[in-house]
């Protein structure tokens, strides 16, 4: 399930930047209690901070492992029509083509 809602960083929202930077980031989701089977979640992420890239996608997930995929550019990022400090699921084994709107943690 893939929630819309705009939350803010626990630590407040992070601050204005003039160039903004993101990342990829895949997360691994164990399916119903198997230790074997997962399903994956690929998100973008709008923060310059890999470790918190990491930890929003983390949070939106309920996942408990991560890998940090590439860097974003600006251009990528403003294409998907993300802010500072928001993600936005790209593509999810489970759900595909995945329909969504940006969201801030």
């Amino acid at each position: 399930m893939i929630v819309t809602s705009r939350h803010h960083m626990p630590d407040g929202p992070l601050p204005e930047r003039s160039k903004m930077e993101g990342w990829m980031v895949t997360v691994a989701i164990e399916e119903d209690g198997d230790d074997e089977a997962f399903r994956h979640v690929t998100y973008a992420v709008a923060t310059a901070d890999p470790a918190d890239a990491v930890k929003l996608s983390l949070k939106d997930s309920g996942a408990k492992a991560a890998m940090l995929n590439c860097p974003l550019e600006e251009r990528q990022l403003q294409r998907l029509g993300l802010q500072p400090g928001e993600l936005i699921a790209l593509h999810d084994d489970e759900v595909d083509p995945i329909i969504s709107r940006p969201r801030r943690h």
